[in-house]
């Protein structure tokens, strides 16, 4: 089809968002959500964007809109997924007197870009009410002990992931998926070998793999994702260095810092000090 997207965005005023961003709630990040809004939307309202660099899911409860991608224009009705990967020029607009539905935007890791589409689509799903529900659940929460938040955040990763999964690309290959896997359990003492178990591949062809795919050894892609996600949780949390190593799979605090300080440049704590 022949259309020019461009970046923009039209509400109207009688238009009304809830935000959910890891400022107010920074376990966002360790459960692989970029972003979130709940919308409660009256025409006019219009969303475009140009090569966007994350991944958009929206979950339509209410009303009708539409989606407009290169591959054509779908209709989003209620009890529906749609499902936008990073990249694709987009535009989204409301098609009826009123669209209730909440929006949740998702970074490019190893994880969620294994359970993409090609293209943008439309998918029928039961949960979407009970997402839309739990996002305002989780809005309640802000001022709440992270404990409550972190059930919350996991229980709305466990939606979006079974809602990808449900037709997840026939393409994932046994590397992505194994080094998915890694990402979604940082905190284990992974060796190549247990990545090479994964996959059933040797490790010396492994290695060949990962070097041709990625441009680097396994082992470089586990230290990469671990020092990636350490760069997300300083960002945007204040848990302590020792919680941190916890998490991220190092014997201790210090080693975590050297490794940290080896690889970017700077100490946890100095990276953390540019995001205060």
């Amino acid at each position: 089809m022949s259309f020019k997207f461009t970046n923009r965005l039209e509400i109207g005023k009688d238009c009304f968002e809830i935000f959910l961003t890891s400022d107010a709630f920074p376990e966002m990040p360790v459960y692989g959500v970029h972003m979130a809004g709940i919308a409660h939307l009256k025409p006019p309202y219009v969303v475009e964007r140009v090569d966007p660099t994350v991944h958009t899911l929206l979950f339509s409860s209410k009303g009708l809109g539409k989606l407009t991608t290169a591959a054509g224009v779908s209709m989003i009705t209620p009890e529906t997924m749609t499902v936008v990967p990073a990249h694709t020029d987009v535009r989204f607009e409301i098609d009826s007197d009123q669209w209730d539905m909440c929006w949740i935007l998702l970074p490019t890791s190893l994880h969620w870009n294994a359970l993409m589409p090609r293209i943008g689509e439309v998918r029928a799903t039961s949960q979407a009410m009970n997402i839309f529900y739990l996002s305002h659940v989780i809005d309640q929460e802000r001022h709440l002990e992270r404990d409550f938040r972190e059930h919350s955040f996991a229980q709305l990763a466990r939606y979006i992931e079974f809602n990808l999964r449900e037709k997840a690309p026939k393409q994932e290959d046994r590397l992505t998926a194994a080094f998915a896997q890694v990402e979604q359990s940082l905190h284990k003492g992974w060796t190549v070998a247990d990545v090479a178990s994964l996959t059933y591949y040797s490790e010396p062809h492994l290695y060949r793999l990962c070097k041709e795919r990625f441009g680097k050894s396994p082992k470089q892609i586990i230290r990469d994702l671990r020092i990636d996600r350490a760069k997300q949780l300083l960002e945007h949390t204040d848990w302590p260095l020792a919680e941190l190593a916890g998490r991220l799979g190092f014997s201790d605090q210090f080693n975590f810092s050297n490794r940290f300080k080896k690889q970017v440049g700077i100490s946890p704590v100095a990276y953390r000090q540019q995001f205060l």
